[in-house]
């Protein structure tokens, strides 16, 4: 059995980190000064040798802060934000049960390929063998793999970060307003001193790429592991151990990464940016797909069609009101245009099951579209009684779908009416 958890709506919280948009909440007066309101993140500092040193394999525990999921076999691994995974046996859907949990620090991204698992930790980029799932190894460590260390004035590194959101009355000229970002989240040094972004971690930034989920910042293929952050992205090589081979700013706000073929698929809140990987190790951009601002999964459906959401609200951590299912040509290397635009509610992740594709829709519910003709989506029905935030597909078998709620991960049998039968709730 599962050991009893928590119920929270925690995750939820932490959707909406930058409930308060920086630029829309702020007021200037007539004396130089400007009231604002946003998120302050103010540094933790630790003894980073200490967490490096972190025993990997421990018991299962209750799962309090969800974010992370990944369904590989006949496991399903949950992260605990920051913290690391939790790992559960899932060979008997109606009765999956705890296994263990992977003490990561800093660790929100992972994915796993072959039994390895690539798992970030901080600054740092980790291989762990679990083919032996209940004695898992870290085989290698690459040390300041995303970012260099920062240190506070002790010598103590930067371990993360706590979020409080504030309201201030500030000078014209404070170092804040020299920013030119749509972020509405700063972060400060122990001396009060800001932090550059493209300095801070995506680990440490947040939460994971797209709340609870199986988005996917870091991916495996082909002999390398690609790893987007907001503006980097790295390439590690696994054909002779594990090193790191590429490691450049690309980009911005970059939130997803998906390869196909010769070709590497990034996410962005602002686009769909095509890299060609026929040499692995150089990523050559090929093609910019430009949208609203918004939060922005990718799913490549096969060589010439990938299907792309496009989620904002007000007070979210997507600003805006673009709320769309898109089905975008990608064909040719050099132009990709959109065939398809369906007007969707609150679209967030999304998984092709056969001839249909699943959409969350978040508190809106669950839509299924006929996608037996990829590039002509019709919707097959709207399912308002699942509040549904991801959607994976299970790997063995196609009569099961996993929905991501705010109180756990559901697992559903499937129909040929698209009924869902319930078979077992892993409770957040």
């Amino acid at each position: 059995m599962l050991p009893k958890t928590f119920t929270t709506m925690t995750r939820l919280t932490l959707v909406c980190l930058a409930l308060s948009s920086f630029i829309l909440l702020s007021c200037e007066d007539d004396f130089g000064k400007k009231t604002v309101t946003y998120t302050k993140a103010t540094a933790l500092y630790g003894d980073l040798d200490a967490l490096r040193a972190t025993p990997l394999n421990g018991h299962a525990r209750d799962i309090v802060d969800p974010g992370k999921i990944f369904v590989y076999d006949n496991l399903i691994l949950v992260g605990e934000e920051g913290h690391g995974i939790h790992v559960i046996d899932n060979t008997d859907p109606q009765n999956p049960s705890a296994v263990s949990f992977l003490s990561i620090p800093g660790n929100r991204e992972f994915f796993i390929s072959e039994g390895t698992l690539y798992a970030e930790s901080m600054y740092d980029m980790l291989k762990i063998d679990i083919s032996n799932i209940q004695q898992p190894v870290i085989e290698s460590r690459i040390e300041n793999a995303f970012l260099q260390t920062i240190y506070g004035t002790d010598g103590e590194a930067v371990i993360g970060f706590e979020y409080e959101e504030v309201t201030q009355e500030l000078d014209l000229d404070d170092p804040i307003f020299s920013y030119d970002t749509d972020e509405s989240i700063f972060y400060y040094d122990i001396n009060n001193s800001l932090i550059p972004q493209s300095a801070v971690p995506a680990s440490f930034a947040g939460n994971s790429s797209s709340g609870i989920g199986s988005v996917n910042r870091i991916v495996a293929y082909d002999g390398y592991v690609y790893a987007v952050s907001r503006e980097k992205m790295n390439i590690f090589s696994t054909a002779n151990g594990f090193e790191q081979v590429f490691s450049q700013s690309v980009g911005w706000n970059m939130e997803t990464v998906f390869p196909m073929g010769d070709r590497l698929f990034v996410g962005a809140s602002s686009s769909v940016d095509i890299y060609d990987i026929s040499n692995r190790e150089s990523p050559l951009l090929q093609s910019n797909y430009w949208h609203m601002t918004s939060c922005d999964p990718v799913l490549p459906i096969d060589e010439s069609t990938a299907y792309v959401t496009l989620r904002t609200g007000d007070f979210s951590d997507c600003p805006g009101d673009e709320n769309e299912l898109l089905v975008i040509d990608i064909s040719t290397n050099d132009w990709v245009q959109e065939v398809q635009e369906i007007v969707m509610d609150s679209p967030f992740g999304m998984t092709l099951i056969g001839d249909k594709l699943y959409v969350g829709e978040g508190d809106h519910g669950l839509k299924v579209f006929d996608a037996s003709d990829r590039r002509d989506l019709k919707l097959l029905e709207s399912i308002a009684s699942v509040e549904a935030y991801d959607v994976i597909a299970h790997p063995n078998r196609s009569d099961i779908l996993l929905i991501a709620t705010p109180d756990g991960l559901v697992q559903y049998q499937l129909d040929i009416n698209l009924d869902l039968f319930l078979i077992s709730n892993i409770e957040f």
